[in-house]
């Protein structure tokens, strides 16, 4: 239920924005979706937060290769970036 009521807030987000880039955002946020270490990542509150409103950890998210990305999203440099990224917003909190 939480799991859908943040998929609202990122299509809201999208659709006010109505940003080339937040499309991208969400475009890779679906393909990582595809994945059991972001899954797991989504089940944490902290990290959840983070990948739906962070925009230094959005940021890192649209810099991914989107075609590469689609065709193969268990790519593990994909976990290393994204999880870096979210570690670094951790210990700055």
């Amino acid at each position: 239920m939480v799991l859908l009521l943040d998929v609202f807030n990122l299509m809201l987000l999208s659709s006010l924005t109505g940003t080339y880039e937040e499309d991208d955002i969400q475009h890779n946020i679906e393909q990582l979706r595809k994945t059991e270490w972001f899954q797991q990542y989504l089940k944490q509150q902290p990290y959840r937060d983070l990948l739906i409103y962070d925009k230094d950890v959005r940021k890192v998210i649209v810099k991914l290769n989107d075609k590469k990305l689609a065709k193969n999203p268990q790519r593990p440099a994909y976990q290393r970036i994204v999880t870096k990224a979210l570690q670094r917003k951790i210990i700055v909190s």
